[in-house]
């Protein structure tokens, strides 16, 4: 049986003066009044009994004829039809408006065309493809109309099936397939609808971006299944939290929130209860554990008032979130969008950088403390600016906070080291090894990695020559195996690894313990106030004495004064690190500073 869910019958009228018209008419007339027919004519009569559903009725609708197919497709004897009203056969399809115009047409005598739902003897419904040829006396008034019908319930069977396919597919279009939210598409065209909505009569909504902080972890860890657990518990929280919001699973680890007509305590608070409810410990597999995410807020129309602008303010609120520590939640400030504003130009100014090969390296020597060792080099990253002139790392700290910028940046680096390594070769300058600084992005893939081997082969120098330092958040977060696995790599070729700025990070004696690492770089903070600061000589100290209690040598950074470098030389440090002994300088003038230091008391 058809559903309701049909579109309203499509009709239309003419007034037909073809011959086939008038011919159908000429039939109709003979069918009402059983009046014989010319050859022609029976012939139109008998083409029509064998195809279409015929029926003639009074102008009250009083059924008096009706063919053998009419009978077939309505379930009723010709003798239950004859004499009853074409009212029997309603199905309730088609409202009082409908049979209202129609019988308009027809009583003018204009011919009316159109699709009818009826209902069988048994109850069910069929459509019919329906003509109504009125009959007009000669006094021009219509005295009787014959209905010519073909059957279409078929068709219109295939069009609600392809209708509800279209919904279907359109469902499936607009949700995502994991959570059952809308996805990021239906989210886009919902938050437009509502700006174009809203500037015509006012109002206004918050829009929010969340990411769960610790989404990669628990997805490396545990595996994807665990992952998606945990994004379908996060989406639930999120609709409990949040009843009169649009919700919408962007991709990812990403949600998108949207809270009409809320002021801003009550938006403050939803998005409070939303950070906490995303604290308390979820099941992720058989354990429980406990995730936090960000959140960044925009408000139309204060913030901006298209929904692309409104979506990146949102974006920038919640970079800011996380760059402040996570587990919180910023609203947008105009500032965000000066601050992306600097840092989109900044990330071009290096690109023009590398590609102008305006980036050098300058080396600043790292001395033994003990003997008559060779002297280290750290080389350190200058870019010489047109505008600007010689800039060190943190005048272009915000160029490192993009990653593929900083694996560029390191991919730089590791040829230059590589080139300048063999000019110092090839000028005699006895050194202990070269130290370049990584960064997470150098393991992003193998690449760096397969590089650093290759050029070691082109060039003949040993991988002892060589020490990369990290830092101790570096073996935090997502990248943490990865870094790892090309530590490893490097180390087992003979690379030194130096733990940089330690004590200002997060490593444990675990971490010292298992991972490849052969010097502790103590941090320059440290080493500041280590002559008059009991604190910092106990820190120092210490390190020294875990470091060396663990087959490690340690460094000490910032040196700047003859008592601080006598000092660490008592306390046992291994190498010292300083302007003390000399500030970064470009290769053409390292020759002269190793031949100085020579002379430099270190006792």
């Amino acid at each position: 049986m058809l559903t309701k869910n049909i579109e309203a019958p499509i009709a239309f009228t003419t007034t037909d003066s073809s011959p086939l018209g008038r011919a159908l008419e000429k039939t109709a007339m003979a069918l009402r009044t059983g009046s014989p027919l010319r050859p022609d004519e029976d012939f139109i009569r008998y083409a029509l009994d064998n195809s279409a559903i015929v029926a003639v009725t009074d102008v009250r609708g009083t059924i008096i004829y009706v063919n053998s197919k009419f009978c077939e497709i309505s379930g009723y004897t010709e003798a239950e039809l004859v004499g009853s009203n074409h009212r029997m056969l309603k199905s309730g399809e088609h409202d009082t408006a409908f049979f209202r115009a129609m019988y308009r047409e027809i009583a003018q005598g204009r011919i009316w065309h159109g699709e009818i739902c009826n209902r069988r003897k048994d109850g069910s419904l069929y459509w019919v493809d329906t003509t109504i040829v009125p009959h007009v006396s000669a006094r021009g008034k219509s005295d009787s109309y014959t209905s010519i019908r073909f059957d279409i319930t078929s068709r219109k069977q295939l069009e609600v099936e392809l209708r509800a396919s279209k919904d279907h597919l359109k469902r499936i279009a607009n949700l995502d397939h994991l959570t059952g939210l809308p996805n990021r598409r239906y989210f886009q065209e919902y938050v437009e609808t509502l700006v174009n909505r809203l500037i015509s009569v006012g109002g206004h909504f918050h829009l929010a971006l969340l990411d769960v902080d610790t989404f990669k972890e628990i997805n490396d860890s545990f595996g994807h299944a665990a992952g998606d657990q945990l994004l379908q518990t996060i989406a639930a929280r999120l609709a409990a939290c949040c009843p009169n919001a649009f919700i919408s699973r962007l991709g990812g680890d990403e949600f998108g929130i949207v809270l009409p007509d809320a002021t801003p305590a009550a938006a403050n608070a939803l998005f409070e209860s939303v950070l906490e409810s995303i604290r308390q410990p979820i099941q992720v597999g058989v354990t429980a554990r406990r995730c936090s995410s960000s959140l960044g807020v925009a408000v139309f129309p204060n913030d901006r008032q298209d929904a692309e602008s409104l979506l990146k303010a949102a974006d920038l609120a919640l970079y800011q979130a996380k760059a402040l520590g996570r587990d919180r939640f910023e609203l947008f400030q105009p500032k965000l969008g000066e601050i992306a504003d600097r840092r989109a130009a900044m990330l071009l100014e290096i690109e023009d950088g590398l590609r102008l090969d305006a980036f050098e390296l300058h080396y600043q020597p790292i001395v033994p403390v003990a003997g008559n060792g060779a002297i280290s080099l750290e080389a350190l990253m200058r870019w010489r600016h047109p505008q600007r002139g010689l800039l060190t790392p943190g005048a272009f700290q915000e160029g490192f906070s993009d990653p593929a910028v900083r694996a560029a940046l390191g991919m730089f680096m590791l040829e230059r080291v590589f080139k300048d390594a063999a000019g110092f070769a090839a000028q005699a300058i006895p050194l202990q090894c070269i130290a370049i600084n990584l960064t997470n992005s150098d393991f992003r893939s193998e690449t760096f990695i397969d590089r650093f081997f290759e050029l070691l082969g082109q060039t003949g120098i040993a991988p002892d020559r060589f020490c990369v330092e990290v830092t101790e958040g570096m073996f935090l977060g997502s990248n943490q195996k990865r870094v790892e696995h090309g530590l490893r790599r490097l180390h087992t070729a003979g690379v030194e690894i130096a733990l940089d700025d330690f004590g200002t990070g997060y490593a444990s004696l675990t971490d010292l313990r298992n991972l490849p690492i052969n010097r502790l770089k103590i941090d320059r903070s440290f080493v500041a106030n280590v002559v008059c600061s009991h604190e910092d000589q106990a820190i120092t100290r210490g390190i020294i004495d875990l470091a060396h209690s663990l087959g490690k040598l340690v460094t000490a950074e910032g040196v700047e004064t003859a008592e601080q470098m006598r000092l660490l030389s008592t306390m046992g440090c291994d190498h010292l690190q300083g302007w003390y002994f000399s500030k970064a300088c470009p290769p053409q003038d390292l020759k002269a500073v190793i031949k100085r230091l020579a002379r430099v008391d270190r006792s």
